[in-house]
C-alpha cells in the first residue's frame, strides 16, 4: 500500500505537471485571475483565457521561473482590440530556445488589433465640427523623427474610422511654392498669396521640400502679409530654393476641409471636420512609441496581428535573433512599420504593411568587419502607401550583411523602394512599381556613397513604372512654378561611387529617366537584364569632381579591406586604381535594350567611361523608331559626343553587341520571345517569371540565404 500511494503522487504530480503546459490563451472577456489556459471560459466562470497580454507574457516567465519551460509555448489571442497601456516590451526573460520557441498568434481567422493607441469621446458640435477634449494625454512626447520634425504641433496623429486625418493646412491640398529666398536657410517669399492666418501661429509647423530628396518640418516664426514671405522658426537643414514646395500645417484658421483636424494644446480639445461620408465611430490618438519592443531577445514568433497608432515604429527590435514576424497588418502608425536593428536570422514574411508615416522596414544585421552574414529577410511582404509623414524616406533599408529581400510588392510609394547599406545582401524576384511619385533625384532600387559596400546583387526583379516628380521650369517674370511627372526617376541608382554590384535578369519597364544610372562607382556588373524605355537605358556617369571623396575614402579606411577575408571577397577593392575617381572596371553584358521612344535617333546611352577597364559586349539593342544614338565621353581621350549606333560601335568601345529585333513580350511579369536563337547566340537567358508576391503564401517558402562566413 505505501508503494501504491507513492506510485500514486508520481502519476498525479505527472499529470498536474502537463496541465500547466504551453498553450495559453487571450480573449477581451477573459479574466486575468484565471489560468489562461482555457481558450474560453468554463461553465461555472472560475476558470477561462487571460485578459490581458501583459498577465500572458508574465505567465510564461512564471514557467520559467518554476522551471516548467520544458516545451513550446503557444499564446493564442481571440478577436478584438487590445489598447495598451504601455508597448508590449519583451527582453531576454520573455525569449524561447532553440527548440523550445514562443510563438504569439492570433487566433486563425480572427481579426486581432493590437494598438497603442488613445481612444477618445467625441460629440458633435454642428453639421461641421467634432470636438474631443483629451483628458487624458497620449504617452508618447517627441516627434517620431526629432531631426526632421521640428516645431510646436501635436506630436500625435488622429484616426477616425481608421483613417488618417491631416492636420488643417494651407493649401488645403498640394503643394504652395518658394517664390525667392530672403536669406539661405530661414526666410522667403511665397508665389501664392498668403492668407490671413488668425490665431496662435507659433504652434504651426512649415513641411517644406526644398530639393528633390529630402523634406523635413520647422516651426513657424512670421508670416508678414504685406511682403507676402514667410519665416521659419529654425533654418533649414539645406539651402532654400527657388520654386521649391511647402505647406502650412496646424492652423486653426485653416479647418475648412474634410479630414483636417486642430489640437489646441492651451484647452486639451481635438476639433476635426470628419472625411466626406463618414459618421466618426472610432476616435484614436496615436499614443505609445511602440507596440512590440523586443530587446535582446530571441526564438520569438508573432502572427496573425494587426498592429497600429504608435507615435514611432510598430516594431523596434534591437539586438535579437532568431525572430519571426509573420501574416502581421501593421498600418496607421507615425513612424516605420518594423524596424531591425542589429538583428540575426530575423524573418519578416507575409505582412501587408500601409499607411505608415515612414518607411515599411529598416532591416540591419551581421558583422561587416568580418563579412558574418546576419541571415535576416524581407520575404513576400506587400507594401504599399508608406511615408505619409516624411515623404523622402525609403519604403524598405537594408543594412549590415547578408540579408535577403526576396518576392516582394513594393509600390505606391512616395520615395526609394529598397535602399541598400552594406555588402552582401541579395534583392531579388521583388516586384516595384510606382515609386518616387513625390520625389526627384530617386530610384526603385538605390545605394550610394561606398567603396567598400560590395558584394550586393539585385536579380531577377520587375521593376516598373517609376515616376519622379521634379520642378521643370521656374517663370520669373509671371512667378510660376511647373512641376512635371514623371520626371528624373530611375529604376536602379547605383550613386555616388557605389561599387561592386551585380545587376542581373532583371525586367525594367518604364523606369522614368534612367532605366540603370552607376553614378562614379566601379566594378559594378549588368548583365543579362531587360530594359524597355523611352530615355536612357544606361548611364554611367563621371563624378570625379562632384563626389565627396574625402568620405568615400574614410569609410574605405574605417573597413579592413586589405585582410585575407576581405581580400578573398573583393580583389578588385584592395587593387591599385589607375584613376581613383573614375568609374573604372563596369561591365555591361548580354543586356536587351529596346527604345519606346517614337522620335528618330534618340539617345538610349549616356557613358563617361575609360576605355581600358570598361567592358561593354554581346549586347542586342533595337528602337520602335529605327535608330538609336549613344552618348558618350572616353575619360583621357575623347570629349563628348553624341553619335549614331554605327559610329558608336566603330569607336571600339562596345564589341559583339547588334542592332536587332529581340521580339520580346512581357506580359504577367513573363517574358517571351519570338527570336529564341537571336538571343541564346549573344548569351541571353530568358528571365524568371516568379517574381512578386506568392498568391498562398499559408506554406513559408524559406528563400535562398547567401551565407558569407569566413
Amino acid at each position: 500500500m505505501k508503494y501504491f500511494r507513492i506510485l500514486f503522487g508520481l502519476v498525479c504530480f505527472c499529470f498536474g505537471s502537463s496541465a500547466m503546459a504551453t498553450d495559453y490563451y487571450v480573449n477581451p472577456t477573459g479574466n486575468d485571475l484565471w489560468s489562461g489556459t482555457l481558450n474560453l471560459p468554463n461553465a461555472v466562470q472560475t476558470d477561462g483565457p487571460f485578459k490581458t497580454l501583459e498577465r500572458a507574457k508574465l505567465a510564461i516567465r512564471t514557467l520559467k521561473t518554476t522551471n516548467q519551460f520544458t516545451d513550446k509555448v503557444t499564446v493564442t489571442i481571440a478577436s478584438g482590440r487590445y489598447y495598451l497601456n504601455q508597448a508590449l516590451n519583451f527582453t531576454l526573460l520573455d525569449s524561447g530556445l532553440p527548440g523550445k520557441e514562443i510563438l504569439w498568434q492570433g487566433e486563425p481567422g480572427a481579426q486581432v488589433t493590437i494598438s497603442g493607441g488613445l481612444p477618445i469621446t467625441c460629440t458633435k458640435r454642428n453639421a461641421t465640427f467634432w470636438d474631443c477634449p483629451v483628458t487624458t494625454l497620449p504617452v508618447s512626447t517627441a516627434y517620431y523623427d526629432t531631426g526632421r520634425i521640428k516645431g510646436n504641433g501635436p506630436k500625435f496623429e488622429l484616426f477616425v474610422n481608421d483613417q488618417k486625418l491631416e492636420l488643417a493646412r494651407w493649401p488645403d491640398k498640394d503643394w504652395a511654392h518658394i517664390k525667392i529666398p530672403v536669406d539661405t536657410k530661414s526666410h522667403f517669399s511665397v508665389i501664392e498669396k498668403l492668407p490671413a492666418f488668425t490665431g496662435n501661429i507659433q504652434n504651426a509647423q512649415v513641411h517644406i521640400f526644398n530639393n528633390a530628396w529630402f523634406d523635413e518640418y520647422i516651426g513657424l516664426f512670421s508670416v508678414d502679409s504685406l511682403s507676402n514671405t514667410i519665416g521659419l522658426a529654425t533654418p533649414i537643414a539645406n539651402s532654400l530654393e527657388r520654386g521649391r514646395q511647402f505647406y502650412i500645417q496646424n492652423i486653426l484658421s485653416e479647418l475648412n476641409a474634410p479630414s483636417e483636424w486642430f489640437y489646441d494644446s492651451t484647452t486639451k480639445i481635438v476639433t476635426f471636420i470628419p472625411p466626406v461620408g463618414t459618421t466618426p465611430q472610432q476616435v484614436i490618438l496615436s499614443s505609445l512609441p511602440q507596440v512590440l519592443k523586443l530587446n535582446g531577445v530571441g526564438y520569438l514568433s508573432f502572427k496573425n496581428l494587426t498592429l497600429q497608432h504608435s507615435v514611432n515604429d510598430a516594431i523596434a527590435s534591437i539586438s535579437s535573433n532568431n525572430i519571426i514576424l509573420d501574416h502581421l497588418v501593421i498600418n496607421n502608425v507615425s513612424g516605420r512599420g518594423i524596424n531591425i536593428y542589429n538583428g540575426t536570422n530575423c524573418m519578416i514574411s507575409n505582412n501587408e504593411i500601409h499607411h505608415t508615416g515612414g518607411g515599411a522596414a529598416t532591416i540591419d544585421g551581421g558583422v561587416r568587419a568580418t563579412l558574418i552574414s546576419s541571415g535576416n529577410s524581407f520575404y513576400n511582404n506587400n507594401v504599399h502607401d508608406t511615408n505619409s509623414t516624411l515623404l523622402a524616406t525609403p519604403s524598405v533599408i537594408v543594412g549590415g550583411v547578408g540579408a535577403t529581400v526576396a518576392r516582394n510588392l513594393i509600390g505606391q510609394g512616395p520615395n526609394i523602394g529598397i535602399m541598400i547599406y552594406g555588402n552582401n545582401h541579395v534583392i531579388e524576384k521583388n516586384e516595384l512599381h510606382d515609386l518616387c511619385l513625390q520625389s526627384a533625384d530617386c530610384s526603385a532600387v538605390y545605394s550610394g556613397g561606398d567603396w567598400t559596400a560590395r558584394g550586393n546583387i539585385i536579380r531577377y526583379n520587375y521593376i516598373h513604372d517609376i515616376m519622379g516628380y521634379g520642378k521643370e521650369s521656374y517663370d520669373d517674370i509671371n512667378n510660376t512654378v511647373i512641376f512635371s511627372s514623371p520626371n528624373d526617376a530611375r529604376g536602379i541608382y547605383i550613386d555616388e561611387a557605389a561599387s561592386g554590384f551585380e545587376i542581373a535578369s532583371n525586367i525594367i519597364e518604364n523606369p522614368g529617366s534612367f532605366a540603370i544610372h552607376v553614378n562614379g562607382g566601379r566594378d559594378n556588373n549588368m548583365h543579362n537584364n531587360y530594359i524597355s524605355t523611352s530615355k536612357f537605358a544606361i548611364l554611367i556617369s563621371n563624378r570625379e569632381l562632384y563626389n565627396n571623396w574625402t568620405s568615400i575614402r574614410s569609410k574605405r579606411a574605417a573597413m579592413p579591406y586589405l585582410s585575407p577575408i576581405w581580400i578573398n571577397a573583393y580583389p578588385q577593392l584592395a587593387a591599385p586604381m589607375n584613376h581613383e575617381t573614375w568609374p573604372e572596371g563596369n561591365s555591361i553584358s548580354r543586356n536587351i535594350f529596346v527604345s519606346t521612344n517614337p522620335t528618330v535617333g534618340t539617345e538610349l546611352f549616356r557613358y563617361d567611361i575609360p576605355t581600358a577597364s570598361t567592358t561593354i559586349t554581346d549586347n542586342i539593342i533595337w528602337s520602335n523608331s529605327g535608330s538609336i544614338k549613344v552618348a558618350f565621353t572616353l575619360l583621357g581621350m575623347t570629349p563628348y559626343k553624341s553619335s549614331t549606333w554605327a559610329d558608336w560601335i566603330g569607336a571600339g568601345v562596345e564589341r559583339n553587341s547588334i542592332y536587332a529585333d529581340p521580339c520580346v513580350t512581357i506580359a504577367n511579369k513573363q517574358m517571351t520571345t519570338c527570336s529564341p536563337a537571336l538571343l541564346s547566340g549573344k548569351g541571353f537567358t530568358l528571365i524568371s517569371t516568379d517574381i512578386g508576391l506568392i498568391p498562398d503564401a499559408s506554406v513559408l517558402h524559406q528563400p535562398t540565404m547567401m551565407r558569407f562566413i569566413p
